[in-house]
């Protein structure tokens, strides 16, 4: 993995998000690029509805000063890593250039992560996420196969 943090003394929470996130990859057990993303997706709304009270309490931890930024930033990048990883292990042929670059997965995660704070600012309902994955994961895939540069 590219970043490594120590987990000595990290938030208890954030430690949580952390682990539930990696888990979460790890049980994904889909066996192609889309299948895998159609879940991610799934899994990030469900996850999020189920945890928004912790989330919330992260986020603001952070906001406050109470978390620190590299200690956020660090298990953040390292869960986009885990992601990263998982996804060039899927993508064998290269069939999604963007995918093996350093930015692949944080364009996934960014697309989602703007769509779970439209979920939490009340545009979007869990039900609305979920009815419009399809076009979600079609979208990303478009993205994944732009030529890295």
């Amino acid at each position: 993995m590219e970043h490594r943090i120590s987990h000595d003394n990290m938030d208890d929470l954030l430690k949580q998000l952390e682990d539930d996130y990696i888990n979460a990859l790890e049980q994904n057990e889909c066996e192609n690029v889309e299948a895998f993303i159609e879940q991610f997706l799934y899994d990030s709304w469900d996850y999020n509805d189920r945890n928004i009270d912790m989330i919330k309490s992260v986020m603001s931890r952070y906001t406050q000063g109470e978390v620190y930024q590299t200690t956020f930033a660090g298990a953040f990048n390292e869960m986009v890593d885990h992601l990263q990883s998982k996804l060039s292990k899927l993508d064998e042929d290269n069939e999604f250039p963007m995918i093996h670059h350093n930015l692949g997965a944080s364009i996934l995660v960014a697309f989602v992560d703007g769509l779970v704070v439209q979920y939490y600012t009340g545009i979007y309902t869990v039900e609305d996420l979920r009815k419009n994955t399809p076009q979600f994961k079609q979208t990303i895939l478009k993205a994944l196969c732009t030529d890295a540069v």
